[in-house]
C-alpha cells in the first residue's frame, strides 16, 4: 500500500466512524469538515510539502494538520501559533472472519449502524470495561477510539475489542484494517499482527477556550489515543 493509498483509506474510514462529511481531495492529501470546538476542519496529507501551504493561508484556530512524516521534517514549516503533538503510526493489518469469546466476568455487545460497527465489552456490574468502533470502506476499515478503562487493563480486553472489530468488518467485506496508534496502543497491535507504516505528525490551531493538549481520540488500548 503507498502512501497515498494509505492516506485515502483512513481518512475515508475515520469519516465513516466518525460520521462526518466524506473527505475532499486536495493537492498532496485531503481536507475534512469535522465541526467540533477545536477541531473544525482538518487536513490529511501524505505529502510532507503540503502543510506550509495551510500555514501560508492563515489558518484559522481550530484547524488540524496531520502529515504522513516525522516532526523534524514538518515543524519548520509550523509558526508559533501551531501546536504539535505526541508522534502517532499508521498501522496496517490483516481481517478475517474469527469467533469471538469474551473472558470470563464480560460480555460482548455489538451494533452497526450503516457502515460502522461498535463493540462493547461489559463488566458483570454493566460498566463498560472496553469499546471501539470500525468503520468500513470497500475492502479496507478503520478502526477507531479503542479505549480499555483504566480498572479493567491488563486482562487482553484490547485484543477481544479487535478481534470483535475485525470479526465485523470482514463479514462486510473488508480485508485490510488501518488504524493510527499512540505509542502505547502500537504495541498491543503489533502483537496482533498489524504492521507499521512510518509516522504521522499532528499539529493544530487551539481555539481561545481549548486547552493546549487535546482530548484522547483514537486508537489505543490507553486512556490516551491518537486523534
Amino acid at each position: 500500500m503507498s502512501d497515498a493509498e494509505l492516506i485515502r483509506a483512513w481518512v475515508g474510514g475515520w469519516a465513516v466512524a466518525r460520521a462526518v462529511t466524506a473527505p475532499v481531495a486536495v493537492d498532496g492529501g485531503y481536507r475534512l469538515d469535522v465541526g467540533l470546538p477545536g477541531h473544525r476542519v482538518r487536513y490529511v496529507f501524505f505529502d510532507p510539502d503540503r502543510p506550509a501551504e495551510v500555514v501560508r493561508a492563515r489558518a484559522e484556530p481550530g484547524t488540524w494538520i496531520k502529515t504522513l512524516a516525522p516532526v523534524e521534517r514538518v515543524r519548520p514549516a509550523l509558526t508559533s501559533a501551531w501546536t504539535v503533538g505526541e508522534p502517532e503510526y499508521p498501522m496496517t493489518g490483516p481481517l478475517r472472519r474469527q469467533s469471538v469469546r469474551a473472558p470470563a466476568g464480560y460480555t460482548v455487545e455489538v451494533e452497526t449502524r450503516d457502515e460502522t460497527t461498535f463493540g462493547r465489552l461489559l463488566a458483570a456490574d454493566g460498566a463498560v470495561a472496553a469499546h471501539g468502533r470500525i468503520g468500513v470502506t470497500g475492502d479496507t476499515a478503520v478502526a477507531d477510539q479503542i479505549h480499555t478503562d483504566p480498572a479493567h487493563r491488563r486482562r487482553g480486553l484490547g485484543s477481544v475489542m479487535m478481534t470483535v472489530l475485525a470479526d465485523a468488518a470482514a463479514a462486510r467485506g473488508a480485508r485490510t484494517g488501518v488504524l493510527v496508534a499512540t505509542a502505547a496502543g502500537r504495541e498491543l497491535y503489533r502483537t496482533l499482527g498489524w504492521t507499521q507504516h512510518g509516522v504521522l505528525t499532528a499539529a493544530w490551531i487551539p481555539e481561545p477556550t481549548q486547552a493546549a493538549e487535546p482530548a484522547p481520540e483514537p486508537a489505543s488500548a490507553q486512556p490516551r489515543a491518537a486523534r
